[in-house]
C-alpha cells in the first residue's frame, strides 16, 4: 500500500506547479470556502490541515484573522513549496498522515480537503486523526464523492486513489470511531462535507 503514497507523491509533485491555475483553481477552491463557511472554527483554534497540498485551506483560515493556530502536513515537496510562498504564520511539514506524532488532544480542528482517497491506510489514519483531536474537537472531510459506480471507476484512472467513498460510507466511518453529531453537507456536484464532534 506504500507504494500509493509514492503515487501520489510523484503525481503531485509534478502538477504542483498548475495545481492552484486554470480550470482547477476554481473546481478546488470553491468547495474549500464553502467549507470554510459551513463550519466556522471559532476563533483562537488549533487546525491542522491533513494533505494540505498548496495550502488553500489555510491560506483562507488565515486570512480570517481569528488568532488560529495553523499547521500543515503533505507529502509532496513541491505542493509544500508553493503553499510556504502564500503563507506566513503556519507551520508546515514534510510527512505522511498516516504517520502523525502530533500530542494525544492537540487540535480543535482537523481538516482533510479531497485528500482521504490519497490516503494509503484509511484506518490508521483515521485513529491518528482520534488520537490527536480534543475531546468535543472537530473532523471535517470533504472528499469527492460521485455515485457508488462513477467512485469505482475514478478510483481506477486517478493516479494514487486507494479508494472513494460515498456519503453513506463517510457516516458510517465516523460513527465506526465514535464520533458525534454527524452531519453532512454537498458542496457543489462532486464533493461531500463530512463533519463529526469527538
Amino acid at each position: 500500500m506504500k507504494n500509493i503514497m509514492q503515487e501520489n507523491r510523484k503525481f503531485f509533485n509534478k502538477i504542483a506547479g498548475y495545481y492552484d491555475k486554470g480550470i482547477f483553481k476554481n473546481l478546488l477552491l470553491n468547495p474549500i470556502k464553502n467549507a470554510v463557511e459551513f463550519v466556522n472554527v471559532k476563533k483562537g483554534s488549533k487546525i491542522l490541515d491533513a494533505g494540505c497540498g498548496t495550502g488553500n485551506l489555510l491560506k483562507i483560515l488565515e486570512d480570517e484573522n481569528k488568532n488560529l493556530r495553523l499547521y500543515g502536513i503533505d507529502i509532496s515537496e513541491e505542493m509544500l513549496k508553493v503553499a510556504r510562498k502564500k503563507l506566513k504564520l503556519v507551520k508546515i511539514k514534510l510527512g505522511s498522515v498516516e504517520k502523525l506524532n502530533f500530542k494525544k488532544d492537540f487540535f480543535d480542528y482537523i481538516f482533510s480537503i479531497d485528500a482521504f482517497h490519497h490516503y494509503y491506510n484509511s484506518t490508521l489514519v483515521m485513529r491518528n486523526f482520534y488520537r490527536i483531536l480534543k475531546k468535543g474537537g472537530y473532523l471535517v472531510i470533504v472528499d469527492f464523492s460521485f455515485s457508488i459506480f462513477f467512485n469505482k471507476i475514478f478510483s481506477r484512472i486517478e493516479p494514487g486513489n486507494s479508494g472513494m467513498h460515498t456519503a453513506f460510507e463517510f457516516k458510517e466511518l465516523f460513527k465506526s470511531y465514535k464520533f458525534k453529531d454527524i452531519r453532512q453537507k454537498r458542496l457543489g456536484l462532486f464533493n461531500i462535507l463530512t463533519i463529526g464532534r469527538k
